[in-house]
Formats: structure tokens, sequence, C-alpha cells
């Protein structure tokens, strides 16, 4: 029997060792001021097909699985969820592109676009998503790279308006604490707890899992005033 070849991942280290000193006043900015970069040709098509497919199923509720890499999750949700509409965002088209994803079922549904502009195109069309999930984002560990994080980008108001509940998964604790402090500072009550899955649903759950990291999850339920937020 072969076995593949398995690199352990390291742990996430940063200099930053505590919730970064400006993400209250950097939050507080971003909810008081609407994102105002002009939306790209091509998320548009990409939201303009979300739209399309949906009012082809029927308008059914819509969950959201952004950045999503090679769609494993999205496959997942998919069978989880059948009743509903699974929409996995990524800006890579060599991602989306795996194998795998070409027998997604028929409720599901995966587009190349950056997963801000497709926010912001949501909350202008108002759709609200039943669940909206960030499975293991790029940390960004830098104290200088706060605003790459989804807490700290300008598009985070945006993320909360069309959310009616996020689920973030994360190997790396900091990111999960200073994500729910960003939703408290934006009025959210948050859960976060020690992540244990007996079942891996994207590439970076197993490999970190495998790799004996702690993984972190943090729910919250969207109050309805998020809606005005970014408007």
């Amino acid at each position: 029997m072969r076995f593949m070849s398995f690199t352990p991942s390291k742990i996430i280290t940063s200099p930053q060792q505590g919730i970064h000193a400006n993400l209250e006043q950097l939050v507080s900015k971003h909810l008081a001021h609407a994102y105002r970069k002009p939306i790209a040709d091509y998320n548009q098509r990409a939201f303009n097909s979300a739209r399309d497919y949906w009012n082809k199923l029927g308008q059914p509720s819509v969950i959201l699985d952004s950045a999503c890499g090679t769609a494993e999750s999205t496959r997942f949700l998919s069978v989880q969820y059948k009743h509903s509409l699974i929409i996995g965002l990524d800006q890579s088209a060599k991602r989306l592109a795996n194998s795998e994803n070409k027998n997604l079922t028929d409720n599901a549904i995966l587009l190349r676009c950056d997963c801000t502009d497709f926010w912001r195109l949501a909350q202008q069309a108002k759709w609200v998503f039943e669940k909206h999930y960030l499975l293991y984002p790029n940390p960004y560990p830098k104290p200088p790279h706060l605003q790459r994080r989804w807490h700290g980008h300008p598009a985070f108001p945006n993320l909360l308006a069309i959310s009616q509940q996020v689920e973030l998964r994360t190997n790396w604790r900091l990111y999960a604490e200073e994500f729910a402090a960003a939703l408290r500072i934006a009025g959210h009550a948050v859960t976060l707890n020690q992540h244990h899955s007996n079942i891996a649903i994207t590439a970076f759950e197993r490999k970190y899992q495998l790799s004996g990291h702690d993984l972190w999850c943090l729910s919250c339920h969207i109050h309805p005033d998020a809606a005005l937020y970014g408007a």
C-alpha cells in the first residue's frame, strides 16, 4: 500500500500577541463609511450568474461559502443543505477547476470572483444569506496587514449586512478572538469555542488536524440592524 507524503503545517507565529491596538478605531471607521471602490466587471458578471441561478431554482434560501478554495466545503454543504442553494466563491479559477467539482450537485454553484465585491453587490440587491461560512481565511499575521483580515477590511460591514449567521473557522486563535472583538464592536453577540470534528470539510482543516493544531470556531447570529451598516 502506498501512502501519500505529508508535510506538517507550521503553527502560525506573529509579533502581534493580542488584539490589534488599532482594531476598534478601524472597525468603527468602516462601519461609519461605505466602501466605494468600483466593482470589477467580472465580479458583476459572477453575481449576475448567481442571481440568475437562484431564480432558476425558485429562489431558495442561500448559504454562502466565501473563499472556498477547491470547493470541498461547498460540495460538503450542498449535501448537508439539500434544499438550499450553496454559493462557493474564490478568486482562483485554478482552484475552482478541481476535477471533483465536475460532479457538483444541482443546488450548488461555483463562481470566480472577489468576495468583497460579491458581498457589496449582494447588499445592493438586498440579499441576506441564511448562513455565511468563512473557513480558514488567510490569517495575514503581520500587524501592518490588519486591513487584509476579513474583520479589518473595508467590506466588513457588507459581510455583516448580508449574513443571518456567520461561521468562521481558523487555526490561529488570535484571528478568531480579533474577529469576535470586531463583531462585538458592531454590536453582536459571539460564541467562540475550540473546534472538534471527525469530518474535515476543507483541505486546510484536514492538514491542520493532522498537524495537531488547535482549531477554533466562531459563530454569530447577526441582528437585523446590521443591514444598516455600509449602506
